[in-house]
């Protein structure tokens, strides 16, 4: 497999990393030469990897090609390359319908979309896949949990929940922020909450228990954690989650 990639990214980063610690097999692997410090650190960990004097060199080198750039950038970045027939697309950018990927690249390929996040560097988390291919899945099975959906109306709903990273992070810094304030260093408090997350996390994968069915077995009748859900429940605090999610749905698919 000879992969290539256009914009040299966070995610980018990320996916080569993952490709590399988790022994996946590829022949070649060519990089946009766009932020040339981050291209020129890949190509250091592997001689299989290259960095292109040009988005178009990277096409001529490769048959799977990674589509990583913002979607701001999008159309003039694509447009101008000449894409192959033999070119399997995946693309990464956010909001861009299949259609839309489809008449940037113009030819009649396979295109994919998906949204690897930077947790697939250490092998962790999840990347939606659509429509499911087999490229797709060897990549991103390697690197963490793969979830294919055969349409994108289900793929959207799946991009929408990863605008949830932020919040999720702004929770820990409310725990570690009232911690500070009992009177805890900010490093303890972070350290603490960082292996306490980690622990609930990995809770999550040993079974195909729901998640309705841990919140109820997290609480004990009369119990702490009885007590924080209910009241948060009363104030409508998750019920906030879905409302924020259909506007993020609805402006995905305004793209399209």
């Amino acid at each position: 497999m000879r992969l290539g990639f256009i914009g040299t990214g966070t995610i980018t980063q990320a996916v080569v990393t993952g490709l590399l610690r988790f022994g996946v097999s590829f022949d070649s692997l060519s990089l946009s030469p766009r932020n040339a410090e981050k291209a020129a650190g890949l190509a250091e960990l592997d001689r299989r990897i290259q960095v292109c004097r040009s988005n178009q060199d990277v096409l001529d080198t490769s048959d799977v090609v990674c589509l990583a750039v913002i979607p701001q950038i999008a159309e003039g970045a694509l447009s101008e390359l000449r894409f192959a027939p033999r070119h399997h697309v995946i693309s990464f950018i956010a909001g861009f319908p299949i259609s839309e990927v489809r008449r940037l690249v113009g030819t009649d390929g396979m295109v994919v979309r998906a949204v690897p996040l930077p947790a697939v560097a250490e092998g962790k988390g999840s990347t939606a896949i659509c429509p499911p291919d087999g490229v797709a899945r060897l990549i991103f099975s390697a690197l963490g949990e793969a979830v294919e959906v055969a349409d994108e109306d289900k793929f959207d709903a799946l991009a929408a929940v990863t605008a949830t990273m932020a919040s999720f992070y702004a929770v820990l810094e409310a725990e570690a922020a009232w911690l500070v304030r009992q009177g805890l260093d900010y490093h303890a408090a972070r350290s603490f909450l960082s292996g306490f997350c980690v622990g609930l996390a990995h809770d999550t994968t040993q079974s195909g228990t729901s998640f309705a069915e841990l919140v109820e077995h997290s609480m004990t009748p009369g119990g702490i954690n009885e007590q924080v859900h209910t009241e948060l429940s009363k104030r409508g605090t998750f019920s906030h989650f879905g409302d924020a999610l259909d506007r993020v749905l609805t402006r995905i698919k305004g793209r399209a």
